[in-house]
């Protein structure tokens, strides 16, 4: 493959995550960068000796990028990925795609009257450990799943010292934009994304959302909640309940439960995720799972992700799959359908902060493929304590 030219508008916090995958990788470069504050464009040009402009008409100018990264703040992401669709670029934007569902929509019918790829954050989906899970599922290890637990809760952040926060090239976590924002749509795209992927479409959205510590800063907007919950049906029958949070301890816990046992994985953050499952088991008069997970393995990440981020995810992989599937003429990993889709569902969820009533989701979106087409090992095994100690028991 020829080399991945990318752009980027937006120098602030999140610029940096993304800058470590593509540094991680050969044939991705980034040919220029643009914020429209001189300091945010000095500190990140200095750091990753990359041209930065400060002014739009100058980044656009002459600009070959096979995909421009918009990393803005999320009200700004609409109107940044409009005028760069106008233009015909394609993008990656970071979540959401916009603030509001109608927006999403003008930006996929755009995208597609221009004939541009649009993706969204986040990409965490492309992960080897989600293609683990898949391949523990279809191998029947817990039978038919029914139901699933999704955890997002990232400790009590208004209390921790979080203007301390810098990414590698000094940029401050920017603090009033999260709370404005809240953790919903910071955060709900994670267990969405591996959610709709393995699932599909989903149909209800019943949620609810609460400010339950309030006192955090913001600029131009009142505090979002920073607690909800939420119950999702799924077209294809599953349920779930998803958690997002910044108060409660951090959980990232993905617990899948099937009609033949339990799977769990322990972080959605991390593409390289230990995951294991139980079985349930009959012991004489007992029903219970098995007290000794089975550890499934999956394949090590694809490309190296830096020691010591706060999240252990490849941020670029979303927008080189884009230009892959492109440059390939296959359909993407990251389909235009399925990232309207998760903020449709994400923009649901936030919106319960002023509405109650169960929302019907509009969108619909094919299914993902896996990164690997068929298992690496054979996952429906059990145990020793099944295979050994369990039928001793049931002698006794």
């Amino acid at each position: 493959m020829s080399v991945v030219n990318i752009a980027i508008i937006g120098c602030g916090f999140v610029a940096d995550f993304y800058m470590d995958t593509i540094r991680a990788r050969t044939g991705v470069q980034v040919v220029r960068a643009f914020d429209i504050e001189p300091a945010h464009a000095a500190r990140f040009s200095d750091y990753w000796k990359i041209p930065t402009v400060t002014d739009r008409e100058a980044f656009f100018d002459g600009l070959q990028a096979d995909v421009i990264l918009n990393l803005t703040p999320p009200d700004e992401h609409y109107k940044v990925s409009r005028d760069c669709i106008e233009r015909g670029f394609d993008v990656w934007s970071e979540k959401p795609l916009a603030m509001k569902i109608e927006d999403i929509e003008s930006l996929r019918d755009l995208a597609t009257e221009k004939g541009v790829s649009l993706g969204s954050a986040p990409c965490n989906h492309l992960s080897e450990a989600l293609d683990a899970v898949r391949e523990t599922i279809e191998a029947g290890s817990i039978g038919q799943p029914i139901l699933t637990y999704a955890e997002m809760d990232d400790n009590f952040v208004g209390k921790s010292p979080y203007r301390t926060w810098k990414s590698v090239s000094g940029a401050p976590w920017p603090a009033e934009d999260e709370f404005e924002v809240g953790c919903t749509l910071e955060h709900a795209g994670y267990c969405l994304s591996w959610l709709i992927a393995l699932f599909g479409s989903v149909t209800e959205v019943h949620a609810f959302s609460s400010l339950i510590a309030p006192g955090k800063p913001t600029l131009h907007k009142p505090e979002a909640p920073d607690y909800s919950v939420t119950s999702l049906r799924f077209e294809n029958g599953m349920v779930a309940r998803l958690t997002c949070g910044i108060v409660a301890p951090r959980d990232h816990v993905f617990r899948i439960f099937g009609q033949e046992g339990e799977l769990t994985a322990d972080d959605v953050w991390y593409y390289g995720t230990p995951i294991s499952f139980r079985r349930w088991l009959k012991v004489r008069r007992r029903f219970m799972l098995s007290p000794f997970p089975v550890k499934v393995k999956s394949r090590k990440p694809a490309f190296p992700i830096p020691e010591g981020s706060v999240a252990q995810m490849d941020y670029v992989r979303g927008a080189i799959e884009m230009v892959e599937a492109k440059r390939e003429g296959r359909p993407s990993r990251v389909p235009l359908d399925f990232c309207v889709h998760f903020n449709e569902v994400s923009l649901a969820i936030d919106a319960s902060k002023s509405r109650t009533d169960v929302y019907h989701v509009k969108s619909r979106c094919t299914s993902i493929p896996p990164l690997q087409a068929s298992p690496t090992v054979d996952q429906n095994r059990l145990g020793f304590f099944e295979r050994r100690v369990v039928p001793l028991l049931a002698r006794i």
